[in-house]
């Protein structure tokens, strides 16, 4: 016997939650006031004006939407747009182009993990126009491949480290005697042949002692740099994209934003965050007093990735509250899927260990989960 299916009829509460979410669409799209005709005309027609009407006065009591002019649409709240995400956040539905664009972009047969991980990041800011923060795991067997040695002025120096995996860091040299461009090829040619990766250059005593200290400031630099959990394994990129926003045209508004990416305490805290919910989330206004962060025009939206099924470390969005969330909840949870599948594939190839600048946090999260992947006892 055939099975009859009834259409569920809509509560009062169902048809003032779909036209909220109508109106936040239409109001990403257009950052203009929608009016209760315009609505009706892009999802609303059986509906009438004066009903749609009805239901913002309500919406509006509850504080979801405010009426810029008496005479003019509604624009949704801070509130509104928590519960549009909120209700969207299980969305995955991905256009094909951004799909593609991903799937190309996210894979790599290579050594240098850090620099995938770095150029990801780009392509996912570049992709849904938001600013991106992302924490870098550290790379047991990531050695220094490449050093070269820049004068800035007769006594200063500046150092440009480049390791296996694409790490580039850099540090500044004092010296107390001016050196000379002809000298500081030699020098920088002395810790090439210092690391085997050139030979030894002619040095006159005062030369090799000059040197000699330079490379043992710049080696004690680097391997403390790598003990300690520090904002240099936060990489962050198109903050430019930000001014692309109407709302951050505001110099206030947009210096208040930026704001969040100056302060390495509460990248952490918020990496961490992201990292112990091990889902993606998102924090909209006054959600980021959480963080100890006093922004209305702000949202984060953020998702940990994995390597091997263990928590590696987490990406963050910084976006205004007028962001198309349904779009960038599904190509977030896309861009850590494919970003974990080539991280776990390059990592197990080229035999790889890892820690993360949050490793005690991650132990206990991970539990007994090791984060080695090489058995180095055999």
């Amino acid at each position: 016997m055939k099975k009859l299916y009834f259409k569920k009829k809509l509560t009062k509460e169902d048809k003032e939650t779909n036209i909220l979410l109508g109106l936040i669409d239409l109001y990403i799209k257009s950052n203009a006031p929608i009016g209760s005709n315009f609505l009706k005309e892009n999802f609303f027609k059986d509906m009438s004006s004066a009903t749609i009407r009805n239901y913002f006065s309500k919406l509006e009591e509850k504080g979801y939407l405010e009426q810029v002019h008496i005479s003019g649409g509604r624009v949704p709240t801070s509130k509104a747009f928590k519960k549009y995400a909120e209700k969207n956040l299980d969305h995955k539905n991905i256009d094909k182009k951004d799909l593609d664009f991903l799937n190309q972009e996210l894979i790599q047969d290579s050594k240098k993990i850090t620099d995938f991980l770095i150029k990801s990041a780009e392509s996912l800011s570049n992709l849904v126009n938001a600013s991106v923060f992302l924490s870098l795991p550290r790379f047991d067997q990531d050695y220094i491949s490449n050093i070269k040695l820049i004068l800035l002025e007769d006594n200063k120096i500046l150092c440009v480290i480049v390791t296996d995996f694409g790490m580039i860091k850099t540090q500044t040299l004092y010296i107390k005697k001016n050196v000379s461009e002809k000298l500081l090829s030699k020098i920088e040619e002395f810790f090439l042949y210092r690391m085997s990766k050139a030979n030894k250059p002619f040095l006159m005593p005062e030369e090799k002692r000059i040197a000699t200290h330079l490379y043992n400031e710049i080696m004690i630099r680097y391997v403390v740099g790598y003990a300690s959990c520090n904002s240099e394994y936060i990489y962050k990129t198109g903050l430019s994209k930000l001014l692309s926003y109407d709302e951050f045209k505001d110099p206030i508004k947009l210096a208040e934003c930026l704001s969040i990416f100056e302060n390495s305490t509460k990248m952490n805290q918020i990496l961490l965050d992201t990292i112990k919910n091990n889902q993606i989330s998102f924090y909209i206004a006054d959600d980021l007093l959480k963080f100890d962060i006093e922004s209305q025009n702000s949202s984060i939206i953020c998702m940990s990735y994995k390597i091997n099924e263990i928590i590696a470390g987490a990406v963050v969005l910084l976006l205004p509250i007028r962001a198309p969330y349904k779009k960038i909840f599904a190509i977030l949870k896309e861009y850590t899927k494919n970003l974990s599948n080539t991280l776990t594939k390059n990592i197990y190839k080229y035999k790889i260990s890892f820690h993360s600048p949050l490793d005690k946090d991650l132990k206990k999260l991970n539990k007994n989960n090791s984060i080695l992947l090489e058995d180095k006892s055999k």
